[in-house]
């Protein structure tokens, strides 16, 4: 089991990373753990403002980095004084990815929450979210906050691609949302299915090969159930995986999806996931995810 002792939560005072403070703070009350709130100061910006300024005004850049880390101090204490948890502010400055993901390493956190979109979702449908970015670069569990927070977690889904994903994933949603009622999802395809028809194998002959084929993940999810300390549901169904999963999500009724991302490609597409990118854009619920790093250690 793992434990939850530190939480990292990034914010660039947006209204969806304001859902993830608040997402953040209920897991750090259920687990009894740290918070670190970290808000970056693009470094990019940071350096046109001091170029700028340079010659006239050498006060306005100190005042804008206290400004924010006045901003950001008031925060912290004001959620460790309502929650009564401890809450850690941490101004930084630099690409917000590159600075969420190396506060998480120096500080051993155990959780990232981020909120889907940050202030500029333009910009971000087009170059790709902080939230996507984090995603690929982090070495531990990241969760991207789309929705608002009226409470924790009761439905949790759990997506699961077997050819990837050992039981660390099952293992994790349970670990960090112990309290909800999980289920233990698997959409698959008989290999080749397409070019079997035009090979001319039969109807009945393929149907065959689909029924052995969920008769392997079914018992697969079936023995990644008995670790668990609950009693998950299991869902089991042909198709692809973009188009399955999020039919058993409305199913479900889940507030978040829980997924593994891969780590053997250096193409982007294929580090992130298709089915996990295809999630975090599309399945308009919070969605968790495990690296492979942890996936390793299974």
């Amino acid at each position: 089991m793992k434990s939850i002792e530190t939480i990292l939560v990034a914010t660039d005072f947006s209204p969806t990373a304001s859902r993830a403070e608040e997402r953040a703070v209920l897991l750090a009350v259920q687990h009894n753990a740290r918070l670190i709130l970290q808000h970056c100061l693009p470094g990019q910006a940071m350096k046109r403002l001091h170029d700028r300024l340079l010659l006239r005004d050498t006060k306005t850049e100190a005042q804008l980095h206290d400004y924010f880390e006045g901003k950001l101090r008031q925060q912290a204490e004001e959620l460790a004084g309502r929650w009564k948890i401890d809450v850690t502010p941490l101004l930084t400055v630099g690409q917000p990815h590159r600075e969420i993901t190396r506060i998480e390493r120096e500080n051993g956190a155990d959780l990232v929450v981020l909120g889907a979109m940050g202030e500029h979702p333009a910009r971000e449908f087009f170059l790709g979210s902080t939230a996507e970015r984090v995603v690929r670069e982090a070495a531990t569990p990241v969760l991207v906050v789309r929705n608002e927070v009226r409470e924790p977690y009761s439905r949790v889904l759990v997506a699961l691609d077997l050819s990837v994903h050992g039981p660390t994933v099952a293992q994790l949603a349970y670990d960090i949302i112990p309290t909800a009622r999980l289920s233990l999802v698997h959409a698959f395809e008989v290999p080749f299915e397409g070019k079997l028809h035009f090979a001319g194998v039969s109807e009945d002959e393929i149907h065959r090969y689909r029924q052995e084929e969920r008769q392997r993940a079914l018992s697969t999810l079936q023995a990644l159930a008995a670790d668990l300390k609950t009693q998950p549901d299991i869902r089991v169904e042909h198709g692809m995986p973009e188009a399955v999963i999020p039919v058993l999500l409305r199913e479900a009724a889940a507030e978040l999806v829980v997924a593994g991302k891969h780590g053997s490609s250096e193409i982007i597409d294929l580090l992130l996931g298709s089915m996990t990118k295809h999630l975090m854009r599309e399945s308009g619920c919070d969605v968790l995810v495990v690296p492979p790093a942890l996936e390793s250690k299974a």
